[in-house]
């Protein structure tokens, strides 16, 4: 693979190297590592790794010095395993993961990741806040990728996202001050994921650099604005070229206006310290830890941080607008109950509801690609749920299918096929001879289904199935 390199790009990197340029080159001739973090807002660490179902499927490794992260098998097709269906698992690098697992987070923060898709970052600063009670608006401005940043954060269950697809400019002029914490994982060159995905290598030029440096200012002027006073600010790429890292960071402290500040024993046991004029950025290169190519910055805004006074009340825009009684009922007929969530919570935008989570109490009037939590739609005075809404609230349905890991069972419906009570052999049912309900694997919800003489119709999405 070396000799696909540029050689323009080879020796920027001697430079940058020196003496470690051959250790650098020689990382090329291995395979890129593996390796997925377990998402903890819907299984314990406990739990997961005490099956070992789970470990003989995945075959993982434990990374050290990470609370839930593991190496696992280069063979394995994780896409289509149940774990992955369920949204206990994320498939990401390991050195992208300490971006996001770097971030100190303040009790019932608001939190911006700007440049989401396609969402591994988000993912883990949303586990993140289902602990402390706060709120991720979780932002791609890219149509196409935006699409795949909400089904990522669809399939992992949270209650806490709302996803937008706007242009910083147009998010700034909404969220001025705002947020505790803003994440720019900022689109680069993608130097750092040259091994793991070779055709990027063709993309590259000098020029491109220059290009994406220029974009990543821009993107900056606008990120700022929208952090509180004494918030923090993380700025990351996956590239190792200066004008996009170390000059950017310069750029952040001396035009911007932003304070340096030291990443947590968790980056800095892994990454590679980069000295600054005021301060110390962090890269990840492949010769030296486990993972791909990383840099990262952390910064504080000028002034005191303000304890976060979330409330518990929208700011209604647009359509939207609080659920009415009629169709609370209908959700209510059709579970024999509205599981596990305030009725507060619930709100209406034409035909869809959704469930916003307590402190999401602000939204733009236009290009909301996923609001909370999408419970279904009512249609002629009938209400259909939503897949969503399985994977949120599907543990609190009274009608629940439990299937044990690796069954055929599992693998059936993953495939969409129809399934019949009475021949469910590696599986345990529990609720009412009728209505929705929901598939778990360990606990955790997978998808919908209705009952109906014993047959069990498959109701997961057609365009998620394993073919």
């Amino acid at each position: 693979m070396i000799s696909e390199l540029p050689e323009e790009f080879k020796k920027r990197m001697m430079i940058q190297l020196g003496a470690d340029y051959h250790d650098f080159e020689e990382s090329f001739e291995t395979p890129a590592v593996r390796a997925f973090s377990l998402n903890t807002a819907v299984i314990s660490v406990e739990q997961f790794e005490s099956c070992t179902e789970v470990c003989k499927e995945l075959k993982y490794d434990k990374i050290p010095g990470m609370r839930h992260a593991y190496y696992y098998d280069d063979d394995l097709h994780i896409g289509r395993c149940a774990y992955h269906h369920a949204g206990m698992i994320y498939s990401q690098d390991p050195a992208a993961m300490l971006v996001a697992e770097g971030i100190e987070l303040p009790e019932r923060s608001r939190v911006l990741d700007l440049c989401a898709a396609p969402g591994g970052k988000s993912v883990q600063l949303a586990q993140k806040l289902a602990d402390n009670g706060g709120i991720l608006i979780s932002n791609e401005p890219d149509k196409a990728r935006n699409n795949i940043l909400c089904s990522n954060i669809e399939r992992m269950g949270f209650k806490n996202v709302a996803v937008t697809c706007m242009y910083p400019e147009d998010l700034a002029k909404i969220y001025p001050a705002y947020f505790d914490v803003v994440l720019v994982d900022a689109p680069c060159s993608g130097e750092g994921m040259f091994r793991k995905y070779p055709e990027s290598i063709e993309q590259w030029s000098v020029s491109n650099i220059e290009h994406c440096a220029l974009r990543q200012k821009e993107i900056l002027r606008n990120a700022v604005s929208m952090v509180k006073p004494g918030g923090t600010l993380v700025y990351s790429t996956c590239t190792y070229a200066s004008e996009e890292d170390e000059e950017i960071a310069d750029f952040i402290r001396e035009e911007l206006g932003f304070e340096f500040i030291d990443a947590p024993e968790i980056v800095t046991k892994y990454a590679t310290a980069v000295p600054l004029k005021n301060g110390t950025a962090y890269r990840f290169y492949p010769h030296v830890s486990k993972g791909e190519g990383q840099f990262m910055a952390y910064f504080k805004k000028p002034g005191d941080l303000e304890k976060n006074g979330l409330t518990d009340h929208m700011r209604l825009s647009g359509n939207i607008r609080k659920a009415d009684k009629e169709s609370l009922k209908l959700v209510e007929e059709v579970f024999s109950g509205v599981p596990d969530i305030d009725t507060d919570c619930i709100f209406r935008n034409g035909e869809l509801l959704f469930y916003l989570n307590s402190g999401i109490d602000r939204l733009p009037e236009k290009a909301v690609t996923k609001t909370g939590v999408c419970i279904g739609s009512v249609e002629k005075k009938r209400f259909i749920p939503h897949h969503d809404f399985f994977s949120a609230f599907g543990c609190s349905i009274k009608n629940r299918l439990e299937l044990l890991p690796g069954s055929s069972e599992i693998s059936a419906y993953l495939h969409g096929e129809e399934l019949r009570l009475s021949q469910i052999l590696n599986g345990v049912y529990s609720g009412d001879d009728k209505g929705f309900g929901a598939v778990t694997v360990l606990g955790v919800p997978v998808g919908g289904f209705k009952l109906a003489g014993g047959r069990i119709k498959n109701h997961y999405p057609k365009g998620l199935r394993n073919l």
